[in-house]
């Protein structure tokens, strides 16, 4: 994060009243009104020459303003319950926080059908921020330089796991989902869109097997311009034995998504997430049906 400095490095101020808008004009020419040179040595912005170099500029500050988040929910929220619909019993446990940076979401849910008795149940978790901040020059112009660095960082994490007994009309269906965007200056910036898995598992007593599908497959690699990681391949099957399967999901910013120059550019830096966990699931025949997911992301710019 830059601080707040009464002259930037490289800027020579004259000995003036504040009042005025003064350049620091002894032997040193003005600093152009948008001056950007990339730390790696190429020149933009009107800057030249193999250094920053001092230049003119005006008496002033950089001054970093944070308005308050978005925060959906605005404090941190835990749900147990339990339901029993006539012979029917579910219990379902969700988690949802949101901070500047962060959202979670999580559910967990457990249904059992006695004497013969069918139901259906679904739920939700939904966890959401937007924040930014930015920051501006306070003075006279042209607005000093200094050295700026950004770096757009986080990732998300998804998980979903189902699971049914060998029971007619049993099964679960689990899902997880995230997506959000970071941004300010140059590459400092990266995106998660519609990252997403689910998966159902279901008995199927004709063929005295269990059917599976979606997220629960070998991990494959995931990459874009921005991040870079691996989920649990789509496919489906019959398997018999075990009603239960589990597939995640997991990427990060890339390193290279970064912005660092000598400029007396102002700046704003963006954020924004959304993470949802959700399933749903029947029971019947005395069977049983389980089913949880969970959704993480993490975008900033630091």
């Amino acid at each position: 994060m830059p601080s707040c400095t009464r002259a930037a490095v490289g800027c020579l101020l004259s000995i003036v009243p504040t009042s005025s808008i003064v350049l620091a004009t002894s032997g040193y020419t003005p600093c152009p009104p948008l001056m950007e040179l990339p730390c790696d040595g190429s020149t933009t912005g009107g800057s030249s020459g193999e250094g920053p170099g001092p230049c003119g500029c005006g008496i002033g500050q950089w001054i970093v303003k944070v308005p308050p988040p978005r925060l959906d929910p605005p404090l941190p929220l835990a749900e147990d319950r339990s339901l029993h619909e006539g012979l029917v019993s579910w219990v379902w446990s969700t988690r949802a926080t949101a901070q500047p940076e962060l959202a979670m979401a999580s559910l967990t849910v457990r249904g059992r059908s006695n004497m013969w008795a069918a139901g259906s149940f679904s739920r939700y978790s939904l966890a959401h921020y937007m924040s930014s901040r930015r920051e501006i020059w306070s003075g006279g112009f042209p607005a000093c330089p200094r050295l700026l660095s950004l770096a757009a960082v986080g990732g998300a994490t998804l998980h979903i796991s189902a699971s049914t007994a060998a029971r007619q009309g049993c099964s679960a269906f689990a899902s997880a989902a995230t997506s959000g965007a970071c941004s300010s200056l140059g590459l400092a910036n990266a995106s998660i869109e519609d990252l997403a898995i689910a998966g159902s598992v279901g008995y199927d007593e004709a063929a005295n097997a269990f059917d599976v599908s979606g997220n629960f497959g070998p991990l494959v690699e995931v990459f874009n311009d921005s991040v870079e990681g691996s989920l649990s391949a789509n496919s489906s099957w019959s398997t018999s034995g075990v009603g239960s399967h589990s597939g995640s999901a997991s990427v990060t910013v890339r390193p290279d998504r970064l912005y660092c120059a000598f400029t007396n550019r102002p700046y704003v830096a963006r954020a924004a997430g959304q993470a949802i966990a959700g399933g749903a699931g029947s029971v019947d025949h005395n069977g049983s049906a389980s089913w949880s997911s969970m959704a993480i992301i993490s975008l900033s710019v630091q």
